[in-house]
């Protein structure tokens, strides 16, 4: 056991070493990224008069999506990849709340009130507030790394037939799966910063404007590095 123990630790240092080498252009944008979220609530002032329902229920989620991002990220630069996506799908889930929490009083209720309800239906609430696309992309396919399926151990094999008799015990660098692991985080990270900015504008007067211009600015800068990969090869 602790010979697998110092293995597992060794697996993961090597790991990191060689993803944070490999990729530092997504570290800068994820560091960014993270900054907003630092900046952003470091701004937010706390006159109890002005938090309403809405802007108590954003604040929880978008705290507990940034906890699930340093998560994320961590496991990310491991090479635990499924288990990385898995947590971004929390971050998804917190969007879909947030963009009908104001509309939809059974939110409000079960995540407030703590009322009983049945499992929320993320597709519908996905298309109340127009991000069926976002549903039907990002989503699902962080679905199918959260929930057990022939993809998900198929991830976890070394063979390309995906023998289940040969699978992963270490973690290993992967490209393609970090890859995709750091656009579905960082595109799904930046897009929760707009309820972010929206606690902002209702609970801040100071330097909100600087800090919207860094929010578009992060979500540029993350499309283009996102472009840039399309029919580029690592040496």
């Amino acid at each position: 056991m602790n010979n697998i123990t110092l293995n597992l630790n060794e697996a993961e240092r090597k790991t990191k070493d060689i993803t944070i080498k490999n990729h530092p252009e997504i570290f800068v944008l994820v560091q960014t990224m993270m900054n907003l979220y630092i900046n952003g609530f470091n701004l937010i002032e706390n006159p109890s008069s002005k938090i309403n329902d809405t802007n108590r229920l954003w604040l929880a989620l978008i705290t507990r999506s940034f906890h699930s991002l340093i998560c994320s990220v961590e496991l990310m630069k491991k090479g635990y990849y499924a288990q990385a996506v898995t947590l971004v799908r929390m971050v998804i889930e917190a969007y879909f709340l947030c963009g009908n929490c104001e509309k939809n009083k059974t939110i409000m209720d079960v995540l407030l009130h703590n009322k009983p309800h049945k499992r929320f239906n993320y597709r519908v609430l996905a298309t109340n507030m127009g991000a069926l696309d976002w549903y039907d992309n990002d989503y699902v396919f962080a679905c199918c790394f959260s929930h057990m399926s022939h993809i998900t151990l198929e991830a976890m094999t070394t063979k390309s037939n995906a023998s289940y008799l040969d699978l992963k015990l270490l973690p290993s660098y992967d490209e393609i799966a970090l890859i995709a692991c750091s656009k579905l985080l960082l595109r799904n990270g930046l897009l929760m910063t707009k309820f972010l900015g929206g606690l902002l504008d209702d609970l801040s007067e100071e330097n909100v404007n600087a800090w919207h211009i860094k929010a578009r600015t992060a979500v540029q800068q993350a499309e283009v590095w996102s472009s840039g990969l399309k029919g580029k090869k690592r040496g």
